[in-house]
This record gives C-alpha cells, structure tokens and sequence, in this order.
C-alpha cells in the first residue's frame, strides 16, 4: 500500500507514514478540503443574503457592480454585440405587453419578430370574462386577507388603480402601449437589486456581475433610445415611419395623450424625455429597498399576514 499524501510504501498495520509522518486516519484530501471550503463560503453568501440587514455599498458591492458596468458599456459600444444582446431587451419588452394585455382583458402572445427584428406581441378583442376573473381574483384576496387592514388598503388601491385603466379602452390601450418600456426599466432595477443584496443566485460570485451587467445594458439601452428620438431628426423619423403598417409604442402615447388629455401636449420626443427621466426611477426604488432592506422586509412580512 502507499501513503496518500507522498505515495511512499506503508505497512497496512501502521498509523502513520515514517517518510512524511502524516496520521492516516486522520488524513483529509486537500481538494476535498479546498472543495469544503468554497461550498461553506457560498453558504455563508447564501445566509448573509437571505438574512435581512440594511445594505450598504462598499468595496466588495463595488468589485461586483464595476464588472458589470464595464461589460454593458463594451457591449453597448460594439454595434454587433449591442445587437445580439439586444435579444434580451426584446424579450423584457414584449413580455411587459402580454403581461399588461392579459390584465387588461386583451389575449396577447409576445413574439420575436425575425422578418423587421425586434419583437411584437399582437393581442385580440377584448374579453371581458378576463377582467372579471381579475377582479374575482381581487375579491379572493380581499377575503384572505379580510383580518389584515393594512392590506386590504394596500389591495383596495390597486384595485381602484386597475379599474381606472381598464374600464376605458383609450386607457388600455395606453397602457399597454407603455408597458413594454416599463417592464424593461423595472426588470432591470430588480436584476440591479439581486446583484447588489445577492439574493436568489446558486452561484453569486458568478452571477452576480451578470445580473449587474443586465441592469445596467437595459438601462444604458433605455437612455440612449430616448436620446435619440430626441436629437437625431432621422432616427425620429425612422420610428414614426413604423413597421408592418403599426404604430409605434411612444408615438402611441403621444397620440392618446394628445386627444384624451389635450392640457398634456407631448409629441414623441417629449414622451421620450419622460422615458429619460423613467429610466433611473426604477433604479432608485431598488436602491432605497437595499439601503433599508430591514424595515422593507418587516413591512412585506406584514402585508404578507392573514392572521392577524
């Protein structure tokens, strides 16, 4: 037999080894050591995310988000990379239209759109079975939470938020004209959370400077989009001009703001503008919930109860 530390041949009786005096039962390999320690510090990464405290920014928060705006700026910078990576903003951007579509009453299937590029998310008639599910569904939640009155204050507003916007289709419509944007703005202030708490990643070394470069190439995307419908005449006029004979979601806006709200004269640059101004609101939400993540928690905790 041969010792597993210096391969050097052993009694099989003996304790330990005469050339290198290592104790054979006592004996650990160091890759599985090395292994031990890696899984029990991603443990600790695991608990110290899970665990609410309030956050803070400091050189560890800073070596995981510098990498992440870095590779958005370079990627952002490389018109070919900008464009295969462009896929995820597609993505963010007609799932925020089913979304909104189905919470309107509108059927709606989000699609890459591989003949124009970018994306579409055609929806049908509107079904008003749809929206009085949603509204049996808020009456479920009323009646679940039926003890809890901070809730129910929380789920009345919403309530009333909703059936603002859907009990008029100019309102749908708008809605589901801007929610494509706002989903991309808020998906991505949530993958700027995760990354900058750690929560909800298998492996945060790693994933953690991804999620950051997500939040920040959708943000930087946003703004640069917005900048140019408001300083370049060509690509504005390159986005009115449309595709598939459809109108495009700002100009949209625009219009219906135009005719139903007449004391708000935004053309598309100006809803542009207010895209800009959007696109870091998102960011300051996720950032105010990581500086008071304690409170935030309490308070989530207690909206959450139905026994109280």
């Amino acid at each position: 037999m041969n010792c597993p530390n210096c391969s050097a041949d052993r009694d099989e009786l003996a304790f330990e080894c005469a050339s290198c005096g290592i104790v054979f039962s006592k004996w650990v390999s160091p890759q599985f050591t090395r292994k031990a320690k890696l899984e029990q510090a991603r443990d600790r990464l695991r608990k110290a995310a899970s665990t609410p405290h309030d956050g803070r920014i400091g050189r560890t928060e800073l070596l995981i988000m510098t990498p992440g705006l870095v590779l958005a700026v370079i990627v952002y910078a490389v018109p070919f990379l900008r464009f295969v990576f462009h896929a995820l903003i597609t993505l963010f951007h007609e799932f925020g239209h089913a979304v909104a579509g189905w919470l309107l009453g509108y059927p709606s299937i989000p699609a890459f759109d591989f003949a124009y590029g970018g994306g579409v998310t055609p929806h049908g008639e509107f079904r008003l079975s749809i929206v009085l599910a949603i509204a049996g569904g808020f009456a479920w939640a009323a009646y679940l939470y039926r003890r809890n009155t901070r809730t129910l204050i929380v789920l009345g507003a919403i309530f009333l938020i909703w059936l603002f916007f859907a009990s008029a289709e100019w309102r749908r419509q708008f809605v589901f004209s801007a929610a494509g944007h706002a989903t991309e703005l808020i998906l991505a202030a949530i993958f700027f959370y995760m990354a900058l708490a750690g929560v909800g990643f298998r492996i945060p070394e790693l994933e953690r400077p991804l999620a950051a470069f997500v939040a920040f190439f959708v943000t930087i995307s946003s703004i640069q989009f917005a900048r140019q419908l408001r300083a370049d005449p060509d690509f504005l006029a390159w986005y009115i001009e449309g595709k598939r004979g459809m109108m495009m979601d700002l100009e949209s806006i625009s219009l219906d703001m135009r005719i139903h709200t007449p004391a708000v004269n935004l053309d598309v640059p100006g809803v542009a503008g207010w895209l800009m101004v959007f696109s870091i609101i998102p960011f300051g939400i996720a950032l105010l919930w990581y500086f008071n993540r304690v409170r935030a928690h309490r308070l989530l905790a207690e909206l959450l109860k139905t026994d109280v």
